[in-house]
């Protein structure tokens, strides 16, 4: 390398000195290398992304379903926990609840009333012996189940 700066020293000479106005737009001239990203911008694409992708990241199914009959209201209490930081956006979407294997009944939602713990009730006759499947769908991934076999005249 020593030997090609004693053979040519004139072609280093000769190179042209770029200023700061040929680096403009517009000037027609190429500078090759890595072109420079304020560091402002580089943050603010980051941030960006950061804050578009978590939904996914922490999208996560119904952490517990409970189901309870109310005999004396003929009445299914379904008590969903489900946490979430924006409930209108992040909510259990769907509630399907099947009885004895028959075609299900399925309640669509757009929120969620709290945060974490809600109670939805469905008017649903019941009797001695019957079997109750309910499940909850995340809107945005997973979904939890839960069952519930009506015994004697103290269900639960």
């Amino acid at each position: 390398m020593d030997s090609a700066l004693v053979k040519h020293p004139h072609k280093f000479r000769e190179m042209p000195r770029t200023r700061k106005s040929d680096r403009l737009r517009g000037t027609g001239t190429f500078q090759p290398g890595c072109r420079k990203v304020p560091a402002g911008w580089l943050l603010a694409g980051i941030l960006a992304l950061l804050l578009i992708f978590p939904l996914s990241a922490s999208a996560h199914s119904p952490s517990d379903v409970q189901l309870s009959y109310l005999e004396q209201e003929q009445t299914l209490q379904v008590t969903i926990t489900h946490n979430s930081y924006l409930p209108n956006s992040h909510y259990v979407k769907r509630v399907e609840i099947r009885k004895n294997s028959e075609k299900p009944l399925v309640q669509e939602y757009t929120n969620q009333p709290d945060r974490t713990t809600f109670v939805y009730r469905y008017k649903l006759p019941l009797k001695e012996g019957d079997r109750v499947e309910v499940i909850a769908n995340c809107s945005l991934y997973g979904s939890r189940s839960a069952r519930l076999v009506i015994s004697g005249p103290a269900a639960k």
